[in-house]
């Protein structure tokens, strides 16, 4: 056993969440003082592993999305012929392009905290850390609608995600507030094992990468998450070693060809190495996870 009980416990544990917190304030004072966006419907919320309760440091990046609600982008793949045509009748135009969010957002941004604490970034604006905040990538985008059903009268029930255009490449649509409900629902469904099984994965990842045996970019936290995220509810026992152990073995023995085949993201929209926005290589996967379970 190259690993102990006791780091099985620890790394159980979340990190602070005191300066995500802060930086995450800090950043809405910075918007909502701003007189560059007077007239737009937005939201601003977390997203990525404070917003999942699954960091396992209180330094780390704090991810800030910045929504625009009064204008948004429809996705109608999910509706059938009819129930499209009367979306293409009914639709309004926005008024307000991700390209003018993002122009107004950074000036908000820099008039707050002066040009030189903000970077502009390819899908973000990266906010220096302050003397009681942590760095913060910031993301402009619009609310994104996966519509399921459309009515004639322009009734319409949808799945809200987010849609971020960078300076470079494709659009990128995810759904973190679906993301975050699946991992509080799957925690409860687990007795409140789910959350720090996922950061005991993340710690052991960390291990991997201080020995050696890992790059620092093999497996993102977000990929750790999302595979956890598909173990069945069964490994998430209490002990503390006993559960990592049976999360860890239960992943490492499938193959790509069924990690592809079955892991869902934590949004149960994308498949993870299919479609998920993060393009994750599910022969990378299977090499982390064979590390992983060698380590314990």
């Amino acid at each position: 056993m190259v690993t102990t009980a006791a780091e099985h416990s620890v790394w159980a544990q979340q990190g602070s969440v005191d300066a995500s917190k802060r930086t995450y304030a800090s950043v809405k004072a910075a918007l909502d003082a701003s007189d560059e966006l007077d007239g737009i419907s937005y939201e601003v919320f977390l997203q990525g592993s404070y917003a999942n309760d699954t960091n396992t440091r209180g330094d780390s990046d704090v991810d800030v999305v910045v929504m625009m609600i009064s204008t948004f982008m429809p996705e109608t793949t999910r509706l059938n012929a009819a129930e499209k045509t009367w979306h293409a009748q009914t639709r309004i135009p926005g008024t307000t392009s991700v390209a003018e969010l993002r122009q107004k957002v950074e000036r908000a941004l820099r008039a707050y905290y002066g040009s030189s604490r903000v970077q502009s970034k390819n899908k973000c604006f990266r906010v220096a850390k302050g003397p009681n905040t942590v760095d913060a990538d910031v993301v402009p985008a619009l609310q994104h609608r996966l519509f399921t059903r459309y009515t004639p009268a322009g009734s319409a029930e949808w799945i809200e995600g987010i849609s971020i255009q960078p300076l470079r490449g494709e659009r990128i649509v995810n759904y973190p507030k679906v993301h975050r409900k699946n991992g509080q629902a799957k925690n409860a469904a687990t007795n409140g094992n789910y959350k720090p099984a996922v950061r005991q994965v993340k710690r052991l990842r960390r291990k991997a990468v201080d020995q050696g045996l890992l790059g620092p970019k093999d497996a993102p936290g977000y990929l750790l998450e999302c595979m956890v995220s598909n173990v069945p509810d069964q490994y998430f026992v209490a002990d503390p070693s006993d559960r990592i152990r049976k999360i860890v073995t239960y992943l490492s023995v499938l193959t790509p060809d069924v990690l592809r085949s079955m892991m869902w993201s934590g949004d149960r929209i994308h498949k993870l190495f299919v479609d998920d926005p993060g393009q994750h290589n599910e022969y990378t996967a299977a090499r982390v996870l064979d590390v992983l379970w060698k380590l314990l």
